[in-house]
Parts: C-alpha cells; sequence; structure tokens
C-alpha cells in the first residue's frame, strides 16, 4: 500500500466492486427522516456519483414525517 496515494490504493480496491454494479438496477428508499435531516444535498451526490459509475437507480422517497404531521 502506498501512503502517499491513500486514494489511488482505495479505488484499486473499489474497482472490482464498480465493475461487478456496472449495468446494475439498485432500488434505493430514502427514508423521509433523511430528507428531513437536511442532507438531501450529500444524499443527490451519492445518488450522482453512483449515477455516474454506471449504476441504475430506482428511487423510492419514504414521507412518513409529513404523513405524522398531519
Amino acid at each position: 500500500m502506498d501512503t502517499r496515494f491513500p486514494f489511488v490504493d482505495w479505488f484499486r480496491n473499489a474497482s472490482p466492486y464498480i465493475n461487478a454494479h456496472r449495468g446494475r438496477t439498485f432500488v434505493i428508499l430514502i427514508e423521509g427522516e433523511a430528507m428531513a435531516s437536511g442532507r438531501g444535498e450529500q444524499l443527490i451526490q451519492d445518488l450522482a456519483l453512483l449515477h455516474t459509475l454506471g449504476v441504475r437507480l430506482v428511487v423510492v422517497f419514504g414521507i412518513r414525517p409529513r404523513y405524522t404531521k398531519r
């Protein structure tokens, strides 16, 4: 392991997983609490990264916080 470039080592170790999941479909549930916590931008960035890596996404949003407020 080259400690000067930890990202390179991480990326090399991750590449088999990237190849194994390229073209696959992921169904991702994002609970309403996650969106209410103010981390929506981070979630969108993570989803965009998965899309860039060739993963097909089906995103399902939970509605519990909005439902229980009424």
